[in-house]
């Protein structure tokens, strides 16, 4: 009777598991199916490049972007094709992290969509810095591109030899080139430069940049 009543229970157990086993085998199929993100970057500027593991499919996609205190900032899809998803947020702060939600993707050939989450982190800024410097003798222009985007207030631009400071005007600006006309460079002669009014894009961090250059 006591073997009867054991072999029961054992029964019993193992029927139990094979329901949940079987209850849990649906959702463990579906987040198989669910798109996963292999790596996230953070290109500058607010420019944010995503990658999946698998080619995917879209439906009315959007991004929202979140900082650790809940606050909620736009970002605007630029770019995406079956493994990769490129979007651009504004007015994030450097050396902070950020989380992301990318809703109504799939697994390329599935039929449900599926909210994916991830994060990225903004490095801290630093000293805009200058990449190249250019001398344009037939128009007397210098422009003077910087290796990342930045934030102008009230540019200036000094440029010196020997003690002798030259006249400057700014001819054009954008958010990785100054553009200046001064006379009286001559060719083959160096020539140092200051630069004032200029932080890393999303900053405002306006340290004088100063070098120099070869005309």
């Amino acid at each position: 009777m006591k073997k009867q009543i054991r072999l029961s229970v054992l029964i019993m157990g193992l029927a139990v598991f094979v329901l949940a086993f079987a209850g849990a085998d649906p959702a463990l199929a579906a987040k198989k199916k669910a798109p996963k993100i292999k790596k996230t970057e953070y290109e500058g500027s607010g420019k944010v490049d995503v990658d999946f593991k698998y080619d995917v499919e879209y439906g009315k996609t959007k991004v929202k972007v979140k900082d650790s205190s809940g606050k909620v900032y736009k970002a605007v899809i630029t770019e995406k094709d079956e493994d990769d998803l490129d979007f651009t947020v504004k007015n994030i702060t450097p050396g902070k992290k950020y989380t992301f939600r990318i809703t109504k993707v799939r697994r390329e050939g599935t039929k449900k969509y599926y909210t994916v989450k991830g994060s990225f982190k903004v490095p801290a800024a630093k000293k805009a810095k200058v990449k190249k410097v250019e001398f344009d003798e037939e128009d007397s222009e210098v422009s003077f591109e910087f290796r990342k985007d930045v934030t102008w207030k009230d540019p200036r631009v000094m440029i010196t030899a020997d003690e002798k400071d030259y006249v400057v005007k700014i001819v054009e600006k954008d958010e990785d080139e100054i553009e200046v006309r001064v006379k009286g460079l001559k060719r083959g002669n160096v020539y140092r430069y200051k630069i004032t009014g200029a932080a890393p894009y999303g900053t405002k961090k306006y340290k004088i940049i100063t070098g120099k250059f070869t005309a």
